[in-house]
């Protein structure tokens, strides 16, 4: 199995407009393009975790546009779903570093 994790501050507001728009989103990937499923999650640190599950890298790469999403090749809904998602995210706010401990 293969995942693609996203995660995003949203702007003030938007939280149910991005929750619409990622389900539209993930379910067309569900049910027309070979997903397995999505998660969407708000963190205790106040930011949206998402992934979508894929059989490999291989299959979500064949059927998703990348850096040019929206692209031409993806229904109308989507293609305004994607720029809803996009639109919700707060593109100034950064990250806090992720830090792991690795038991041998």
């Amino acid at each position: 199995m293969f995942a693609v994790i996203y995660r995003a501050y949203l702007k003030a507001g938007t939280e149910l407009e991005y929750q619409r728009c990622w389900s539209l989103v993930a379910n067309y990937f569900i049910k027309h393009c070979g997903a397995l499923g999505s998660c969407l999650h708000k963190t205790e640190e106040g930011f949206w975790l998402a992934y979508s599950r894929w059989p490999n890298k291989g299959t979500r790469d064949a059927v998703w546009p990348g850096e040019e999403a929206p692209c031409d090749t993806l229904p109308d809904e989507i293609k305004k779903a994607i720029l809803g998602i996009q639109s919700c995210i707060d593109q100034e706010r950064e990250f806090p570093e992720i830090f792991m401990e690795v038991k041998r």
